[in-house]
């Protein structure tokens, strides 16, 4: 089935700031990303933590769908977006006509187990630079320059630092810290107002580097 009669039949526009489900809701949908961003977040001890920011060919919601649980988490689209929204029969109607798009899904699935066992192992090394430069990574991708719309490297840095320290269950003194320290490696700038990111790939080499 080509995209265009994919999206005739399950496609549907959302526009950027809506929140398409909310964590413990009950849900039966499944999306997979066409175009835009989707930011999935969840709520921990009074703060929504980003899991994770979702873009072209990503999808979100399967837990609800196949398992028929409430939903574990908050997905909000980060950008206008075009999505191919299924629900159960829907799901495996189009699977079983294109395993292409199962193996895709199957494959997305085990990087998504991969990537939450490293989560699980940083988390209890308690990396403190990792798990910095992860949530900055996080939180410029969910940033947008009001200019032209693309993803800023420019955030606010009092906001940033609290958002951080709030996230990781830290001490924005502990989170400082760590930006000092990048900023002396020249990842960072910073003038107490703005942190400006000035090396942005190689943040995200940096962080899948301390990953291993």
């Amino acid at each position: 089935m080509e995209k265009s009669s994919l999206f005739q039949k399950y496609g549907t526009f959302i526009e950027a700031g809506k929140v398409l489900f909310k964590e413990g809701e009950t849900g039966d949908t499944m999306y997979i990303i066409q175009k835009g961003r989707v930011k999935i977040t969840k709520r921990v001890t009074d703060v929504d933590k980003i899991l994770m920011v979702l873009g072209k060919g990503e999808f979100f919601g399967e837990m609800a769908l196949i398992r028929q649980t409430k939903r574990t988490a908050t997905a909000t689209a980060v950008d206008d977006c075009e999505l191919l929204a299924f629900n159960r029969n829907g799901f495996l109607s189009m699977i079983s006509k294109n395993s292409n798009i199962a193996m895709n899904i199957i494959e997305a699935l085990c990087l998504r187990l991969e990537k939450a066992d490293n989560q699980i192992r940083d988390l209890a090394k308690r990396d403190m630079k990792l798990l910095v430069i992860t949530a900055l990574n996080d939180l410029r991708r969910v940033a947008k320059s009001s200019a032209n719309g693309q993803i800023s490297h420019a955030l606010k840095y009092g906001e940033t630092v609290k958002n951080i320290a709030e996230q990781i269950n830290s001490v924005e003194k502990e989170v400082e810290s760590v930006i000092e320290r990048l900023a002396s490696s020249g990842f960072l700038s910073s003038d107490g107002t703005i942190l400006t990111i000035l090396k942005p790939d190689e943040l995200d080499k940096l962080a899948g580097y301390l990953k291993k």
